[in-house]
C-alpha cells in the first residue's frame, strides 16, 4: 500500500475485469453452442434447406425461402437448443451432425405426407440442412480442454 493518500491504480482497479479462465458450464459439458452459433445454424440450415427443395421447381424459390421462414425458425431454435443440451457431454462433433441429420429426419418423416415432392425427399432435405447447419457452426462451438491428456 502506498502512503498517498489517492493513487490511480486503486480508483481504477475495481472496474477492471478479471480474466475468467475457468469454464462456467458444468464440469462434464464438453461441447457448448453458444446463441450465435445456434443462430448461424438455423440460417445456414434454413438456407440449405431452400435451395434443396426448390431445387425440383426453381421458379418456386422465393416462395418457398419466405414460406418456411417462421417453421425453419421456431422448429430450428427448439430442436437445434434440446440437442445442444442433450449433446454436451459429446466431444466429438461428426456424432453431433450425423445426430443433427438423424434427428432433423425423424422428426419431419410424420409432415412428410404434406409435401408433393414425396416423404422421403421432403424429410431427407430437412435432415440434410439439419446437418449442413450443425456443420457450419463447427468452429463456434466452445470447447471443454480441462480433462484431457496432454
Amino acid at each position: 500500500m502506498s502512503q498517498d493518500p489517492w493513487s490511480i491504480d486503486e480508483e481504477y482497479a475495481l472496474a477492471t475485469r478479471s480474466p475468467s479462465t475457468g469454464w462456467r458450464y458444468g464440469p462434464k459439458d464438453r461441447v457448448v453452442l453458444g446463441g450465435k452459433g445456434l443462430t448461424l445454424g438455423i440460417a445456414v440450415a434454413h438456407l440449405t434447406f431452400s435451395v434443396l427443395l426448390s431445387s425440383q421447381s426453381p421458379e418456386w424459390a422465393v416462395v418457398f425461402f419466405i414460406y418456411s421462414l417462421l417453421p425453419v425458425w421456431a422448429v430450428g431454435a427448439a430442436v437445434g437448443s434440446l440437442l445442444g443440451l442433450a449433446l454436451r457431454r459429446i466431444r466429438n462433433q461428426w456424432v453431433h451432425v450425423a445426430t443433427f441429420f438423424a434427428v432433423g429426419f425423424a422428426v419431419c418423416v410424420p409432415f412428410g405426407a404434406f409435401s408433393s415432392t414425396g416423404s422421403l425427399l421432403f424429410s431427407l432435405s430437412i435432415a440434410a440442412a439439419a446437418g449442413v447447419g450443425r456443420l457450419a457452426v463447427w468452429k463456434l462451438v466452445r470447447i471443454n480442454q480441462m480433462g484431457e491428456p496432454t
